[in-house]
């Protein structure tokens, strides 16, 4: 079962979706092994640069091969995959889902130049913890990376820009599909889907954290969701087909 995570948009080009707070790891006390898959030698070399000339404590390798990505997916250090979504032998999503399924200790990043909603959905539903553009400048990949490994979600701001969610209000015709959420119930929606975190939410709402996290867990099963990234996900498509 995943955990929830909440969503933080951090510039005009990127949004975060930041950590599960139960889990211990952090950038800075754990090893952080990172391997790239990608066509192009460039790119992949030079993302193993730039992690190491960020973190010179990140041990980074790259490959063109999904053998050679599957060699270093059998330690037994969590990895982080940076993965190219259309490289010749990865088959596209169905070969990321089945990536993922077979190596579920560790992280899978999906890299594309594609920015379509559509298509960093489906990334982000397979289990991938994040999507890149690779136009993404350089210190917004390293804060990416960072987040990522820090327990978070990565998606480039297209998911919501498509269909931002407008506020849930008494009047508006889409809150029909949530018509048993409770007025307070629907400013946390609101909140959540600006991308607040659970603290902030209480804090912006003069709520306990415990209070907020009650409301959270019938706005998921209003849903059918099981986590904070899914309410969203689906949220937002509920609005996108309104």
């Amino acid at each position: 079962m995943r955990m929830p995570v909440s969503i933080r948009l951090m510039t005009a080009t990127i949004f975060l979706i930041h950590p599960f707070a139960d889990r211990p790891r952090t950038v800075q006390t754990m090893q952080t092994r990172i391997i790239v898959l990608d066509r192009h030698a460039l790119l992949r070399r030079g993302v193993v640069a730039l992690a190491r000339e960020a973190h010179a404590d990140w041990q980074c390798a790259d490959t063109d091969t999904l053998d050679g990505l599957r060699e270093a997916l059998t330690s037994e250090t969590e990895v982080l995959a940076l993965v190219d979504l259309d490289h010749h032998e990865l088959d596209g999503a169905d070969g990321l889902t089945a990536l993922i399924n077979a190596h579920p200790a560790h992280i899978f990043v999906g890299l594309s130049g594609d920015d379509d909603r559509a298509a960093i959905l489906t990334c982000l539903t397979a289990g991938a913890r994040g999507y890149m553009l690779r136009t993404t400048n350089t210190a917004q990949f390293v804060r990416a990376l960072e987040t990522i490994l820090d327990g978070g979600v990565f998606a480039p701001a297209t998911l919501t820009a498509v269909a931002r969610p407008a506020p849930l209000t008494l009047s508006n015709p889409r809150m029909a599909v949530m018509p048993e959420l409770t007025e307070r119930q629907r400013d946390v929606f609101n909140l959540l889907a600006e991308g607040c975190p659970t603290k902030t939410i209480a804090r912006r709402l003069d709520l306990a954290v415990g209070t907020v996290k009650v409301h959270l867990a019938v706005i998921y099963r209003t849903l059918g969701a099981t986590s904070r990234l899914e309410a969203v996900t689906k949220a937002h498509r509920l609005y996108a087909a309104g």
